[in-house]
């Protein structure tokens, strides 16, 4: 499954008047949501959908690198990190 370079549909609260907005996958932070994480370990920040999936690929604990879309379809310079399960592409991760 491509991933990185996805678009997709925010569908959360987390950010306020972000709900329904088209975004594009920019990168996943593994696990984000963890108390424990390492953001400075290697494989914390991932842009390659190879080694995302070899690491066993988005769940939902994670946070992903997004930037919403324009009308035109171009991304916003605007990166935001909504929780996996925030994106409709991975909604099925909740609980």
């Amino acid at each position: 499954m491509k991933i990185i370079g996805a678009t997709t549909t925010y569908v959360g609260s987390e950010i306020p008047g972000f709900n329904g907005q088209r975004v594009r996958i920019f990168g996943v932070m593994r696990g984000a949501l963890r108390p424990d994480v390492n953001v400075d370990a290697d494989d914390y920040f991932l842009t390659d959908d190879e080694v995302l999936a070899r690491l066993g690929g988005v769940t939902r604990l994670d946070r992903l690198d997004v930037a919403h879309l324009r009308a035109d379809g171009s991304a916003s310079f605007v990166h935001c990190d909504p929780r996996a399960i925030d994106l409709e592409c991975f909604a099925d991760l909740k609980d």
